[in-house]
């Protein structure tokens, strides 16, 4: 679970970004810029990176980019001699066999991925079609 205070949505953490990044160079949105009209009001904002623009959705945009306490946290603070950590941390009272594991990291999904591309290739035939006709212009 991640922690925030309250309930916080993508149009408020937009909202809030446009107060406190609107002198920002780098930073524009449609609020702060209301002739670009690449933007939609209360929806997108743009990065300026060494690269390049860079333009961003703001819906789903929390819950992308939520970061998830691991178990081995929560145990932590749960095992604190202070009481009101203690009653924070209700979860951290599981032992170590009923955690669940860990997210898996984007490496473990690439490789994962990779290994299953490998095992599909692995089961197939190749099969390589000859050219009868020469191309004398490709050569």
């Amino acid at each position: 679970a991640c922690l925030t205070a309250g309930q916080i949505t993508d149009t408020m953490f937009l909202d809030s970004m446009n107060n406190k990044l609107s002198k920002h160079p780098h930073y524009t949105s449609r609020k702060l810029y209301a002739s670009d009209k690449t933007m939609e009001f209360d929806r997108h904002f743009r990065i300026k990176h060494y690269a390049g623009d860079v333009t961003y959705n703001v819906e789903g945009f929390l819950d992308k980019n939520k970061d998830t306490l691991f178990q081995d946290f929560k145990r932590l603070m749960y095992n604190s001699s202070n009481p009101v950590l203690k009653s924070m941390w209700p979860e951290g009272e599981l032992s170590i066999t009923e955690v669940t594991k860990r997210p898996l990291t984007a490496a473990t999904l690439f490789k994962n991925s990779m290994c299953a591309l490998v095992e599909n290739l692995a089961c197939k035939e190749p099969y390589y079609v000859r050219c009868i006709k020469p191309n004398d212009q490709k050569s």
